[in-house]
C-alpha cells in the first residue's frame, strides 16, 4: 500500500470496542502499557499507512473517549472521514449518522465548516493524493455503504458492507433534485477511487493507457475497450 504524504496533516491531529486496528505494534502496546501509550502507534498506522482499520479505531476512540484519551468530535470526524475514504462501510455510516447529527444541530452545525476549513487547507496542494478533504452528503455515504461487496473490488478496504446502511438509508429524507446531484457526486467518487487503484497497480504506461480509454480527449469511452481496461484492473487487484 502507498505511504501516502500527509504534510503538515499531524497539526490537525494535535488540537489539544467493537471496532479493532489492524496495527500489531500499536494493539500490543495497547494491550501491555495502555491506550496513551499506544496512541502515537495508531496515529502512525492511520497516517502513514492509511490503514482504514486503524482509522476507524481511532475514530470511535475519540468518539467515545477511552482511558486518558479525551473525548473530541473533531478528531473522530477527522478518522471517520479517512476510513470512508478508503471504502470502510462501517466509517461510512458513522461518518453519515455524525454529520446527520452535527447538522440537526445549531450549537454544532459549524463545526462541519471548521473541519472542512482545516482539512482543505492541508490538502489542496497535495498531488500524491486526489483525497482533497470534500466530505460527501450524508445520503451518498449511506447509499455507497450498502451498495454489494462484490461491487467494490477497487476499493482500499476490506470491510465493504455495514448491515445498518439499508435502514438508515430507508428512512433518510431527501428531495429528488437533491438526490439526483447526491448520486452523481456518488458516482463520481467511486471513479476516482478506480482510478487511483490503477495509479496503484499499473506502471506509469499501464495507467497512461487506461486513463485515455476510461476518459478519451475526444469524444465518449467506447464500452466494450472501457469493460476490457477495467477489467484487466480487476484482475490485476485480484492478483496481489
Amino acid at each position: 500500500m502507498r505511504i501516502i504524504c500527509w504534510g503538515t496533516i499531524l497539526g490537525i491531529l494535535c488540537w489539544a470496542t467493537g471496532v479493532t486496528a489492524d496495527c500489531p505494534v500499536a494493539d500490543e502496546l495497547a494491550r501491555t502499557k495502555g491506550l496513551s501509550a499506544a496512541l502515537s502507534a495508531y496515529l502512525g498506522c492511520a497516517v502513514n499507512q492509511n490503514d482504514d482499520e486503524s482509522q476507524l479505531y481511532l475514530a470511535h476512540v475519540y468518539m467515545t473517549g477511552q482511558e486518558n484519551v479525551a473525548q473530541n468530535r473533531q478528531r473522530a470526524l477527522l478518522f471517520y472521514h479517512l476510513s470512508a475514504e478508503n471504502g470502510n462501510a462501517t466509517a461510512m455510516v458513522e461518518l453519515a449518522r455524525l454529520l446527520i447529527e452535527l447538522d440537526n444541530d445549531d450549537k454544532t452545525r459549524g463545526e462541519i465548516t471548521s473541519y472542512l476549513e482545516k482539512i482543505q487547507g492541508q490538502f489542496q496542494n497535495n498531488f500524491e493524493n486526489s483525497f482533497k478533504g470534500e466530505l460527501l452528503h450524508p445520503y451518498a455515504l449511506l447509499m455507497l455503504a450498502n451498495e454489494a461487496p462484490e461491487s467494490k473490488w477497487f476499493y482500499l478496504s476490506r470491510q465493504k458492507s455495514d448491515s445498518r446502511s439499508a435502514q438508515l438509508l430507508k428512512n433518510y429524507q431527501i428531495d429528488a433534485a437533491k438526490k439526483k446531484q447526491v448520486m452523481r457526486t456518488a458516482t463520481l467518487w467511486k471513479q476516482r477511487k478506480m482510478v487511483d487503484m490503477a495509479r496503484e497497480v499499473f506502471s506509469v504506461s499501464e495507467f497512461n493507457d487506461f486513463y485515455r480509454t476510461l476518459y478519451p480527449e475526444t469524444g465518449l469511452p467506447n464500452a466494450f475497450t472501457r469493460a476490457q481496461a477495467v477489467e484487466k484492473l480487476k484482475s490485476r487487484i485480484e492478483s496481489r
